[in-house]
Order: structure tokens, then C-alpha cells, then sequence
């Protein structure tokens, strides 16, 4: 059986660090500043079943999404926001350990915490229901628990974190609802250091507009949404309704607003920082436009020509079913190209019915470059449509491109048509999704070609059914990773890896019916010794093949 040593790759150019966060390979959401969702650690190739001494699981207080790590003095220390409260993990041996905790208030009504030990029982009732086919009974299940099953996934937006950074002294700083909070280190050299309480400011209500964000998204109540640090040291936030905001990264006071320029216009996803413009180039995408907006030394955010900024529009498409939560892109942007000689380009998946793969020109458009039929502007170096094969005629993602060298990857996100599900909450719908009926189809791969300025298509997987992890790269392993179905095989879970250039599936670690392992939104990630660790719908699992039993594909 082939290791991941044996699919070594020279390691590719990858984004500059940023300065004001931690030096290491995980200190955001989606790892890195350019968002790349790749690594250069290796994970083992083969095919795998799940052992009990191969699955670590730390249990959750509800939906947890951002874990970042850091190297304090030679040991590896992971923060894990744990749904309410922050998490400090090492490593002992087998087991992650926590070694500190700090709680920010929970403000949402009906809401009870239950004990790490009922939040496995609930993870094998809710296994219980699912294994049972039995829809119904898990909403009324879901409705009953005390800890706001039911809304966990969009709880987080609004009392939680989705998007999070961790600084160079391992502070760490999120935002939910119309708060943004940092939690200090008391001792930031000291790996067992306890964590200061929450710091919380909470934004001015004139930040924010409910109206706005009801009549274009999903959504009822404009919120803070994502999160980055611009390379010159300022905060950087922006709402769903179509604000840019800059903070103090220490005091979180705030410096300056954006507003988009249309009235309908959207922030549904993250974005993207680079060390452009004298280090304030940030890579945000509206529901129309893909924006690189310029953060000055004095942290006001500027859109002019002359300070280096740009805007390009795409195809916004229509409103497309859940989970897409509007219409244009569901993407955060992703920086690609990063080596002497190579294209420097800002990628995202645009919001057609069947979408596009969009690179845009990331610095300036080359002299005597030509627009290229069919785009929405001269910024676009090129766009493709993606194929997901027969019969998959409406393909969007709500997940960020996957990106290593030249190599790009993504997913569909939405489901054949079948009957409506039982209730709109996200947590419910990504829970049967797959396990009670099909779910989407569908994964590709493409690469760049820097002479020709040109996507090419790798291969597509029509039998991949991938429910709402944001997937990753593993660069010397040659794999795109995934957790999710293979369409023959519904409410059996599976981590599935996939050659980069073939599409070939290399690695499957088999779950089951466990929804433990439902990555619910969260990005797929690994550590430094190649072991699969995420959190997830009942807290964060960590993985270890070298643990596990090998099986037949």
C-alpha cells in the first residue's frame, strides 16, 4: 500500500506571511492569507476503516468551525473554537489534551450547554435516527434539546465564530453577530499558559442592515461575517450587508467603514489578504463584483485607481436553493500564482447556474492584453465553465476554491431535485443530506496555464458527492481531500481522496453512518504528521490512518 512518502512533489511557491499573525501553516479560517486551503504536509494515501484508537474527538458546546495552530516553544498547540468558548489543545500522545478554556456569554434564548458526555449521546441518537431513515423524528429530536440543536450551524453567525485569526502572540480574534472579541494568552512564550478573558466590543447598530440583507440573502439579520488582518497590521471585517470594516488589532476600536456601491450589494463570504499596495491588499467578492480594496498605513480602506485598488464585475447568476445563501458567488477569493514568472491571479466561482472558474488579473492587466470573449470585464485572464458530467446540468458551490501551484479544485454544493426538506435550518438539512436522501454531485480539478493564460479541465467525478466541508489540497501527496458519499454508497460517510491530476480515488478513510465526522461547514485540515483534523457537528475529530484497518476500495 503506497504512503504519501511515495507521492513526494517539489513544493511549490506559496503565499508570503503575514507579518502580524502566527508563523505557522494554520493561523486563519482557511489557513493562510490567500485562503489557499492546501498544505505542504503529506497525508498518507490507501484505503482505510475507522478504529476507536485511531479517532480522537474532543466534544463541542455546538457547531465548532475555526481551529488555527502554532509552534510555542517546540510544541504544537491548537485553538479550537469550540461553538461558545475557546479551546487550548496539545498533543499527548494519541489524545489532544486541553490545557486552558475561556468562555465568551451566550446570549441566545432557550439556550442550555448540556456535558461533553451528552454531546456523544446525542451524536449516537441523532446516528440512531438516521440509520432509521426517519426525517421527522430527528427534527422533533433536534427541536427538544436543550443546547439549540436544531439552529447550531446558524448560531455560530450570530453568537459564535466562523471566520477567526490567530496573531504573531497567538491571540486569538473572531466576531459574531455585531460583536468582534479577542482572547490574549496570559503568558504568550509559554505553551501551558492559561487564556485572559474575552475581550468584546460590540459595533455601533448604524453598522448594520437587517433590510437589506432580507430582501437579497437567506438571511434575517445583518451580521460581521469575515475576518482577516491586512499585511500592514489592521483588522479587517466585512457584513453581509455590504460593509467594510478596519479595527485596531489590539484595542478592536474601530478605524473606518466601506460600504459597497449597489444598493443589493452582498458579503457572503470571506476574503483574501496579500502584501500588494504596500501591504493593504484585500480580496473581497460581493455578490457582483470582485473588489481588491487598499488598506492604508492609517487603516482607511481605500477603492481608487491610484492607491492601487480594483474592480471587476462577474456573472452574479440568480438566487440558486439552499445552501447557497444568494445569488453570485459562494466562494471566498483565493490567491493563485505566487513565483517569479508566474500568472498572479485572485480566483473564485461565479454565480451561474452551471458556474464558472473566474481568475482574475491580480496586479496590473499585461500591456496589450485583450478582453476575452464572453467575460465581464478586461480584468478576467480567463473563466470556464465547470463540467460535472452528464446529467448535472446546475452546479454552485458555497466553498472556496482549493488551490496548490497550478492545480485548482472545487465542488458542487447543490442537491438533485427531490422532495422539500422538513425544515430551511442548515444543521438539519447538512445532517440527512447523504445519509437520509442523495446528495449533491459532483467534483473537478483544473489547472493553470501560465503561457497560454488559460484553465484547462483535469477531470470530474460525477459519483463524489461532497455535503458542505470546504475541501483542502495536500500538495506532496498529489490529493484533494473531501468528506462526504460516493453516490453508491448514501448514509456511508467517507473521507475521500482524489489524485490531482487524474482524479483517481487514492484514500478513503470509511466512517459509516457516524455523524461524529459530518464536517458541517468546516475546513477539512491536517496536521504537520499528516493526521486529518477538523471541527465539526459534535466536536473536533482528529485522524490517524497509521491506526486505522486497511481495507479494499
Amino acid at each position: 500500500m503506497n504512503t504519501a512518502a511515495d507521492f513526494t512533489a517539489t513544493k511549490r511557491a506559496g503565499p508570503t506571511p503575514n507579518p502580524y499573525l502566527a508563523q505557522s501553516y494554520n493561523n486563519q479560517t482557511h489557513w493562510n492569507d490567500a485562503a489557499t486551503d492546501s498544505t505542504d504536509f503529506a497525508v498518507p494515501r490507501g484505503h482505510f476503516e475507522i478504529t476507536p484508537e485511531s479517532l480522537d474527538m474532543v466534544p463541542n458546546d455546538s457547531v465548532g468551525l475555526p481551529s488555527v495552530s502554532d509552534s510555542v516553544d517546540g510544541q504544537q498547540i491548537t485553538w479550537w473554537w469550540a461553538g461558545y468558548s475557546l479551546r487550548k489543545l496539545r498533543s499527548d500522545g494519541d489524545r489532544l489534551v486541553e490545557i486552558a478554556r475561556t468562555e465568551v456569554p451566550v446570549r441566545l434564548r432557550n439556550y442550555a450547554p448540556v456535558s461533553a458526555a451528552r454531546r456523544v449521546e446525542q451524536a449516537e441518537e441523532v446516528r440512531n435516527f438516521l440509520d432509521a431513515g426517519d426525517e421527522p423524528g430527528l427534527l422533533g429530536y433536534m427541536q427538544a434539546q436543550p443546547n439549540r440543536m436544531l439552529t447550531a450551524a446558524s448560531d455560530q453567525a450570530a453568537a459564535g465564530a466562523v471566520y477567526a485569526v490567530l496573531t504573531r502572540e497567538n491571540a486569538f480574534i473572531g466576531c459574531n453577530g455585531r460583536q468582534v472579541f479577542r482572547i490574549d494568552q496570559v503568558d504568550p512564550k509559554d505553551p501551558a499558559s492559561a487564556m485572559q478573558p474575552a475581550h468584546i466590543v460590540t459595533l455601533a447598530e448604524t453598522l448594520f442592515d437587517n433590510e437589506r440583507v432580507r430582501n437579497h440573502t437567506r438571511h434575517r439579520h445583518d451580521t460581521t461575517f469575515g475576518m482577516g488582518m491586512s499585511f500592514n497590521g489592521h483588522l479587517v471585517i466585512n457584513t453581509f450587508g455590504g460593509k467594510v470594516l478596519t479595527l485596531n488589532r489590539q484595542t478592536l476600536e474601530l478605524i473606518d467603514v466601506w460600504n459597497g456601491t449597489a444598493a443589493d450589494e452582498m458579503f457572503m463570504n470571506s476574503f483574501a489578504t496579500g502584501p500588494e499596495c504596500g501591504g493593504g491588499a484585500v480580496y473581497v467578492a460581493s455578490n457582483s463584483t470582485m473588489y481588491r480594496l487598499v488598506v492604508g498605513p492609517d487603516g482607511k480602506i481605500r477603492d481608487d485607481e491610484a492607491s492601487g485598488a480594483w474592480a471587476a464585475g462577474y456573472d452574479r447568476g440568480t438566487l440558486m436553493p439552499a445552501p447557497k445563501i444568494g445569488d453570485g458567488t459562494g466562494s471566498t477569493p483565493t490567491l493563485m500564482g505566487f513565483a517569479p514568472g508566474e500568472d498572479q491571479l485572485v480566483v473564485i466561482t461565479d454565480g451561474a447556474q452551471k458556474m464558472r472558474l473566474v481568475a482574475f488579473w491580480r496586479n496590473d492587466i499585461p500591456a496589450g492584453w485583450q478582453q476575452r470573449p464572453g467575460t465581464a470585464s478586461p480584468r478576467i485572464a480567463d473563466q470556464i465553465r465547470v463540467e460535472m458530467g452528464p446529467g448535472i446540468d446546475t452546479v454552485q458551490s458555497e466553498q472556496s476554491v482549493a488551490i496548490y501551484g497550478d492545480d485548482a479544485f472545487v465542488v458542487n454544493n447543490i442537491r438533485p431535485e427531490d422532495t422539500p426538506m422538513l425544515s430551511t435550518e442548515s444543521f438539519f438539512g447538512n445532517m440527512v443530506t447523504g445519509a437520509t436522501r442523495p446528495g449533491p454531485l459532483g467534483a473537478a480539478a483544473f489547472r493553470w496555464d501560465h503561457a497560454q493564460h488559460c484553465w484547462t479541465q483535469s477531470w470530474a467525478r460525477a459519483d463524489v458527492s461532497s455535503i458542505s466541508i470546504v475541501p483542502m489540497i495536500s500538495g506532496p501527496s498529489r490529493m484533494a481531500i473531501v468528506e462526504g458519499y460516493f453516490a453508491d454508497g448514501w448514509n456511508d460517510r467517507c473521507h475521500i481522496g482524489l489524485d490531482i491530476a487524474s482524479g483517481e480515488t487514492v484514500m478513503t478513510i470509511r466512517s459509516g453512518s457516524d455523524p461524529r465526522l459530518n464536517g458541517m461547514y468546516t475546513p477539512i485540515k491536517c496536521d504537520p504528521q499528516g493526521r486529518i483534523f477538523y471541527g465539526m457537528a459534535f466536536g473536533l475529530v482528529r485522524l490517524d490512518t497509521t491506526k486505522m484497518k486497511r481495507i479494499g476500495r
